[in-house]
């Protein structure tokens, strides 16, 4: 087994492993009625749960005890974002010029549970069960409720203003598959829209093959016994795509269900508006930055803009290639595509209003040259070991142990390591292949216009094909200002 699986027993918080006076996490008992989630645990990840009982119950109400329990590790005031003095610079010293605010990551959350790690490969994380498990709910048809509600959440980002006080949470593990997007290929068949017409009209884009219509269905039409449609397409536009179609599928069978719609909270309000495109702009080694919707930079020896400005929803990836990033990061509309700044099938749309949505890989990995000092993401050096450690994605040599103390193994904006971005690739009880050991992210590789990446079980990264199937692993806000009134 990649990790074990662990259900705790106790419905209080052990506030006690803090101190060092309670032992970490391990396998037990059954949970009670609502325990269908699973938990995943490592010897040198430490896990600190919340709760046995789930924050939102099925009849609209609020477990006042766990809420008591959550708030509890909140008010701490190691993770209370307000305790800290505003952003002023990224973690490699690069001036901070964005929205001021305060932030607390999944380090503080890991420091919390484990206040003097002995090395990079002992960490923990603070987790909760939001819904309580709806039973008898499985599959497209019933928007997948019950592998849905019956997953743990991991806290990952705090953030706070004036006004506001804002909790990410991401699920621990997928909860199903779903392709990111279709397979065909030709905007000029079966498209009516009109905002296409001019775009194609003059495109010239005549060497993409016709035809090849979608063979890649959705849930809308599996539900319905529908063959596949026309209006997916071989691109990595997360907007456009239909693992976004999917997750709102879903997303509007568990408000059905759930109450639950004025705690969360919309990209487009989280304080210091960290998920807008001009923030999750990045650089690659060399510096330069990929071109802009707005400032429609495009040189013919780099895809790229030299302006600062430049690049918006772009992070770079660190492989030295100066053509190579991660696309979509923002959720505004406002990134770009790897055709001339354009997507050759499907307009740019923005996210901002969506309450479920997946990961950009500047979130959990990567957020460029300029702005982040790990060069590689740290994985999980043997999978199939439940105590295996981390390790950094090549063979570390003494001249490079300065990554390690520069980062403690932690990357992306939310200061992941590979234990946090790790899953249990059985734990959607299908036979393993490359399917159920990846998960979305919805950042696109511009390497690949049909390619956008995913995280690898053992928490590494890779590019894979949009027609394909892999897991759904979503985040959401949570208004801790709602909650505590």
């Amino acid at each position: 087994m990649i990790k074990r699986l662990v259900r705790l027993i106790s419905s209080v918080i052990c506030v006690a492993l803090i101190a060092g006076g309670c032992a970490a996490p391990a396998p037990s008992a059954e949970l009670g009625n609502e325990g269908r989630g699973v938990m995943v645990y490592y010897h040198y990840y430490n896990i600190l749960q919340v709760s046995d009982r789930s924050l939102f119950r099925v009849d609209g109400s609020v477990n006042g005890e766990v809420l008591d329990n959550l708030m509890t590790i909140l008010n701490d005031p190691r993770l209370d974002p307000m305790m800290r003095e505003q952003k002023t610079q990224w973690p490699t010293g690069m001036s901070f010029e964005d929205t001021p605010y305060t932030a607390v990551t999944a380090a503080d959350f890991s420091g919390f549970v484990v206040p003097e790690p002995s090395g990079m490969s002992e960490s923990g994380a603070v987790v909760i069960k939001l819904f309580e498990t709806i039973p008898d709910s499985y599959g497209v048809e019933h928007g997948h409720l019950t592998e849905f509600t019956s997953q743990w959440w991991q806290l990952v980002y705090r953030s706070a203003d004036d006004g506001n006080d804002v909790l990410t949470l991401w699920m621990m593990q997928p909860y199903r598959l779903t392709p990111f997007g279709g397979s065909r290929y030709d905007a000029r068949l079966g498209r009516v829209d009109e905002r296409f017409i001019d775009r194609v009209d003059a495109s010239g884009w005549a060497d993409i093959p016709e035809g090849s219509v979608n063979t890649v269905i959705n849930d809308e039409r599996a539900a319905n016994g529908l063959p596949p449609g026309d209006y997916f397409f071989f691109e990595g536009n997360y907007s456009a795509g239909i693992a976004r179609a999917n997750l709102l599928r879903d997303m509007e069978s568990l408000l059905s269900r759930f109450d639950v719609e004025r705690y969360l909270v919309a990209p487009r309000d989280v304080p210091g508006r960290w998920q807008t495109s001009r923030y999750q702009t990045g650089s690659n080694t060399n510096m330069l930055f990929y071109a802009s919707g707005q400032f429609q930079v495009y040189r013919e020896d780099y895809p790229g803009s030299t302006r600062l400005n430049g690049g918006l929803g772009a992070a770079g990836l660190i492989w030295g290639r100066h053509f190579h990033f991660s696309l979509i990061n923002g959720k505004d509309g406002l990134s770009i595509g790897p055709y001339y700044n354009h997507w050759p099938h499907s307009l740019l749309m923005p996210t901002y209003e969506d309450l479920l949505w997946l990961p950009s890989d500047f979130e959990v990995r990567s957020m460029g040259h300029n702005k982040d000092n790990a060069l590689f993401q740290t994985f999980i050096t043997d999978p199939d070991d439940p105590s295996s450690g981390l390790r950094w994605n090549y063979s570390t040599s003494p001249e490079e142990d300065w990554r390690e103390d520069l980062t403690g193994g932690r990357s992306g904006l939310w200061r992941l390591n590979g234990y946090d971005r790790a899953f249990d690739a059985d734990g959607l009880g299908m036979p393993r292949g490359w399917e159920t050991q990846l998960v979305w992210l919805r950042s696109a590789d511009v390497l690949g216009m049909g390619n956008a990446n995913t995280v690898f079980h053992t928490g590494n990264r890779y590019g894979y094909g949009v027609n394909q199937p892999a897991g759904m692993r979503p985040a959401l806000h949570i208004s801790i200002t709602q909650l505590s009134q």
